[in-house]
């Protein structure tokens, strides 16, 4: 996955955290209910308030169209884009979660030129929201733009596929999100999103020709041992 600008004017994108470290709440369709069912179980909104949501595994995953405004930031929604990291206490976050953060604000920043700002939610709301401190995390300078080199403290080793399972085009789940984890050791630049899309596939031809290996952009036996041993090597 790449980030594709929206035909709307953007000027700021919002961090926003989901104020839960409850592991059934890690999933974008938990918070879409959240935010669409009736009151008073839900707000009663068209869709989920964000454009993007981030689970512990760093697995990035769509929320509401980035060509609708979000719901996320009253009185600051317009030419904003605005992502959500699940979680609640700073200790829980996981460095998973904050490269796939980086990567994500990055391709946007550079969709625009270096033109926008990024923000917590907390700079327009009266809420402790991000908990984390997203300015150290993403780099950003006094006025939120993306100036400065990212923290990479929290940043964790990919992880290891405990089943190595066939990986081809078009497979989606958690053993694809450890897969782009390590192309991203290797130098890729994707975005951890779960989906083995175009980008991905071209990621496994380069691991494949750059390591000798069978060059089909499947990820078998041979693939996984060679991405695994570039990990630990």
């Amino acid at each position: 996955m790449s980030f594709m600008k929206p035909e709307r004017d953007i000027e700021r994108v919002f961090i926003h955290c989901s104020a839960s470290d409850n592991a059934a709440h890690d999933d974008v369709t938990v918070i879409r209910g959240w935010h669409t069912d009736p009151a008073p179980k839900g707000r009663g909104w068209s869709d989920i308030g964000y454009h993007y949501f981030i689970r512990k595994t760093g697995r990035l995953e769509d929320g509401r169209p980035l060509e609708v405004r979000p719901a996320a930031q009253r009185g600051h929604n317009t030419g904003t884009i605005a992502i959500c990291v699940h979680g609640l206490k700073e200790q829980n976050f996981t460095g998973h979660q904050f490269n796939t953060l980086v990567k994500l604000c990055r391709q946007i920043n550079e969709g625009y030129d270096g033109q926008v700002t990024f923000h917590g939610h907390r700079e327009v709301a009266g809420k402790d929201c991000p908990v984390f401190d997203y300015r150290r995390v993403l780099g950003l300078s006094e006025d939120g733009a993306m100036t400065k080199p990212a923290d990479t403290s929290r940043i964790e080793p990919p992880q290891v596929a405990p089943s190595r399972p066939v990986l081809r085009n078009a497979t989606r789940g958690d053993a694809v999100v450890v897969l782009q984890d390590l192309l991203n050791l290797d130098g890729a630049q994707l975005l951890v999103d779960g989906i083995f899309g175009r980008a991905t596939f071209d990621a496994v031809v380069d691991f494949q020709l750059a390591n000798g290996l069978k060059v089909d952009g499947i990820v078998g036996p041979a693939t996984w041992d060679a991405l695994i041993a570039n990990r630990t090597g």
